[in-house]
């Protein structure tokens, strides 16, 4: 096992081998139990790499903005799952699949790529791997704070992994995205990712900026406990994304099994469960937001529709009929609409807090302008930026304030991401649900799973500790105190 942290930069990964189980299970690859379960030997790179992408984008687009876009309320569901969401009933059991996805699915398949094409000398592969493991855990970090990380994905010879603190994470998570820079730049291999990588097609330049632009963003997260950490690294000059056709996102297919998460979610499975928050819809009809009409799909039936309404946030009115709330639109809900795991549009967002932090008003104007316009260009909107961006509610007022409350509209295409910027900064200000678990205090973290607590509980325990159930999760994590 010592090979596998040589190769992704880090010590050895382990989780729960029913985790594992479950994972190998789930993606049918057939393996038997006698052989390596972390490098498949039949399974080629151009057959785990998109799997890879898939799964992380699916996981992502799916529970992962859900939940996080109803703490947030750019979602607010009006019955079952997403109501629970929305009313911040969030439990062990809720986060099980988002556990075993990103660790047995995800990470695990991640690791046999580093795994093979080290031994291949496939970089450009290795690189990519290396760059997607440091996404995954940053997603799982931001989520529940403390996680198995350096002695995560050791399969049987390490079923009962040990939490690292989320501070020691995070520079390792840099270091790997360093590492994964290096591989790609090397450009050295017998074949290189091309159409099978669903993500960048190949480009190593993309996978640089990317790889900058993620550590960009993860330095601005220790804004409140490493306040000039992200500027300091914005003034070493990286390569970052340069336009919408470096975001790192995944477009879905047009069937069934190859729909956008949202929309197999609430379309597909006819749960039609889910509604958008009247907080979005609101702050977007009092701006005239061009946006509206991709964000939102209207009411469909009844005497209201036709009409962009939204539910109020832990709200329980039954909405079946499809006759009082709108949904997810056509920009991010369609059946082959993408899922964003970052875009230029938030990467010129950060930059905009960054130098507003630091002073720099109009170095904050100039890319809060930019954000803007990405964001429209990207929605086939261009035309209509600048006489948005000129309306009082929008023009730069040179503000932290402004910064967030439109980066919070335009993240309805990553709502995840929002919900990490709200933690960060209190921005926007938002009245809790009307119904929820909590007292009244919106979450700041993810609890462990159950799966974690019945088969891992001695290390839990030893950690960050069995989470106390509607208590735990408002403790924010470490970059968040």
């Amino acid at each position: 096992m010592n090979k596998i942290y040589k190769i992704l930069g880090i010590k050895p990964i382990g989780i729960c081998l029913v985790m594992l189980l479950v994972s190998i299970s789930s993606c049918k690859k057939g393996l038997d139990i006698n052989e390596s379960q972390n490098f498949p030997n039949e399974v080629p790179l151009r057959t785990i790499l998109p799997a890879a992408e898939a799964n992380l984008a699916y996981t992502v687009g799916g529970s992962i903005n859900r939940i996080g876009a109803s703490f947030v309320q750019l979602y607010a569901g009006h019955r079952n799952q997403p109501l629970e969401y929305g009313q911040y009933d969030i439990t062990p059991a809720t986060t099980d699949n988002i556990w075993s996805s990103m660790y047995a699915g995800v990470l695990a398949d991640l690791n046999s790529i580093a795994l093979r094409s080290s031994a291949e000398g496939n970089t450009v592969y290795l690189g990519a791997a290396q760059i997607l493991t440091a996404y995954t855990y940053s997603v799982l970090t931001d989520s529940y704070g403390d996680i198995p990380f350096s002695a995560a994905l050791g399969g049987i010879t390490n079923v009962n992994p040990a939490y690292d603190k989320q501070e020691a994470i995070y520079p390792a998570i840099i270091e790997l995205l360093n590492t994964g820079i290096t591989n790609v730049k090397s450009n050295q291999g017998n074949f290189k990712p091309a159409a099978d990588d669903f993500i960048f097609g190949g480009d190593i330049v993309k996978w640089e900026k990317f790889a900058n632009s993620l550590k960009l963003r993860l330095y601005n997260h220790t804004s409140k406990v490493n306040p000039t950490a992200a500027l300091t690294f914005l003034n070493t000059n990286p390569l970052l994304m340069e336009a919408n056709a470096d975001n790192a996102a995944l477009k879905f297919g047009t069937t069934a099994s190859t729909s956008n998460p949202i929309y197999q979610f609430d379309v597909i499975s006819g749960r039609i469960d889910n509604a958008v928050a009247a907080t979005l819809v609101n702050k977007m009809k009092a701006s005239e937001d061009p946006r509206i009409p991709v964000f939102f799909y209207p009411v469909e039936n009844g005497a209201l529709a036709g009409q962009y309404l939204g539910n109020v946030a832990g709200g329980d009115d039954d909405d079946s009929g499809s006759n009082k709330f709108s949904r997810v639109g056509s920009a991010y809900g369609a059946t082959d609409a993408p899922v964003i795991l970052m875009s230029y549009a938030e990467l010129q967002y950060i930059i905009a807090e960054i130098r507003q932090r630091a002073g720099n008003t109009a170095g904050a104007a100039d890319a809060y302008s930019k954000a803007l316009d990405a964001d429209f260009s990207f929605l086939g909107l261009a035309s209509a930026a600048a006489a948005y961006k000129a309306r009082p509610e929008v023009v730069f007022n040179g503000t932290l304030q402004r910064i967030m409350e439109q980066k919070w509209v335009t993240m309805f295409q990553a709502p995840y991401e929002s919900w990490t910027d709200w933690r960060r900064t209190g921005f926007p200000v938002l009245v809790p649900a009307v119904l929820n678990r909590t007292g009244g205090v919106i979450p700041r973290r993810f609890p462990y799973p159950q799966l974690e607590i019945n088969l891992n509980g001695q290390s839990l325990t030893n950690g960050p500790g069995i989470p106390v159930p509607y208590r735990t999760i408002l403790i924010g994590v470490w970059w968040d105190r």
